[in-house]
């Protein structure tokens, strides 16, 4: 099943046509199933590429996880791969791994948008046989678009992100404005907050030249209705709603309301800006409530408050969050394949949702733990306001993900910076997705 490392790296994971019948390191898929739906008796050592899991309390989160899983599996050993913080590094690392056919890592953590481009690269394993026909109706619809591929699951939730607005609360009470729950409110109330002289920027968000933006672009072309591909994965981007969309981002930046250097801003970026004092209103995920109520790392600790993005005025929705968040992926060419797939499984399941629910800063993927009395023990008003949400899948549909990606941010960042119309950026974002879905180089 091995492709050419250069080749699969040079195309960001461009499809293989492998399809889901073959086998890899030369068994039948068919074979290799039937050794993933068996937990094993006897020992087995499992790598898990893991990074860093944002942690509330103080413990390493997937310490406590993997001893967890070996409390009910004595016979089975997990050891933790340090895996890279940022997400393309990520992939380009294991990547190189995965494509070399080696047997580790057995698990694989990574993101939501991975599943199609390394299910058609036969770089994951296929898991729906696996599971039980209800497995999904604890998760959010959107988590399990996203975990598909060509009607195939090739990942398992662990932990989600979801956008919120975060705003100043004392800022807000001063000038008898109410949380705003449209984009053109939110441009008033900035611009007065402004021009008052209580905060140099009304609104911060990401809009670098990097996935950060495409998940902006994402939820903005969501409050306008406006599908960047079909059910059938073609590029659908266009019309009024999508021009609505672009023409929103460059109205922040050309009102002011945004500063020019957003362009530049991923969310370490905005996060800082907001968290020292300059900004009314913050775009961003919801790891970032920790550190904005520390007052060991924020300066408006206790003056921020939380609620779900604002949408377009009209009937249109509102609260729309671009579904993100890290899956567990098995390597298909594990030596211990069903070991590995309990392990994945573990991670999905109630006790390991409930660890994360206590002990990190981030969402479990379980819906039904958010509702139980510890979720709003912690304090956390993401934890408890996730469920207001409209979650919605980036266009990941296709294993020319990147590619697409980089058509709606390149073409998205010269709106920001006034260097194209919305209109003709909508036009070449569309052109740019034609051609990265024939699977050419933007």
């Amino acid at each position: 099943m091995a492709l050419s490392r250069r080749t699969l790296l040079a195309s960001g994971l461009a499809a293989a046509g492998a399809g889901l019948t073959s086998g890899c390191a030369g068994k039948p898929l068919d074979t290799l199933l039937t050794q993933a739906a068996q937990v094993p008796r006897t020992p087995a050592t499992l790598t898990w590429w893991v990074s860093e899991i944002p942690s509330r309390n103080g413990p390493v989160v997937a310490d406590l996880i993997i001893r967890a899983f070996e409390r009910r599996h004595p016979h089975i050993h997990v050891r933790k791969s340090n895996a890279l913080s940022a997400t393309d590094s990520n992939r380009a690392a294991v990547t190189t791994q995965l494509a070399g056919a080696s047997p580790t890592p057995d698990v694989y953590l990574g993101d939501t948008t991975w599943p199609a481009q390394f299910g058609a690269n036969s770089l994951a394993l296929p898991l729906q046989t696996l599971l039980p026909k209800d497995f999904w109706a604890g998760y959010p619809a959107a988590l399990r678009r996203v975990s598909e591929y060509r009607g195939a699951v090739y990942a398992l939730p662990f932990f989600t992100d979801s956008a919120f607005l975060y705003y100043r609360k004392d800022l807000l009470a001063k000038h008898g404005r109410p949380v705003p729950r449209t984009w053109e409110e939110l441009v008033r109330t900035a611009r007065t907050v402004q021009r008052a002289g209580d905060a140099p920027y009304g609104f911060l968000w990401q809009g670098s030249v990097s996935e950060s933006l495409t998940c902006n672009v994402a939820e903005f072309l969501a409050d306008a209705e406006a599908p960047v591909l079909d059910g059938a994965g073609r590029v659908a981007l266009g019309g009024p709603g999508a021009e609505r969309a672009f023409a929103m981002m460059r109205e922040f930046t050309e009102t002011g309301v945004t500063p020019p250097t957003v362009g530049t801003y991923v969310e370490a970026d905005s996060q800082d800006a907001f968290t020292g004092g300059r900004g009314v209103f913050l775009r961003n995920w919801s790891y970032a409530w920790g550190n904005a109520a520390d007052r060991s790392l924020s300066k408006v600790a206790g003056r921020v408050g939380v609620a779900p993005r604002p949408g377009f005025a009209g009937d249109g929705p509102r609260g729309v969050s671009c579904a993100g968040g890290w899956s567990n992926f098995v390597n298909p060419n594990s030596r211990h394949l069903g070991a590995a797939v309990a392990f994945a499984r573990f991670c999905a399941g109630e006790e390991a949702q409930l660890i994360l629910l206590k002990n990190a800063g981030v969402i479990p993927a379980l819906e039904e733990v958010l509702s139980r009395p510890e979720a709003r023990a912690v304090g956390d008003p993401t934890l408890t306001g996730v469920r207001e949400l409209r979650l919605v899948a980036r266009p990941v549909q296709s294993p020319y993900y990147p590619q697409v990606s980089k058509a709606l941010y390149t073409r998205a960042n010269a709106v920001i910076g006034g260097r194209t119309t919305p209109a003709q950026a909508v036009r070449a974002a569309r052109a740019d997705i034609r051609t990265a879905l024939e699977g050419r180089a933007l």
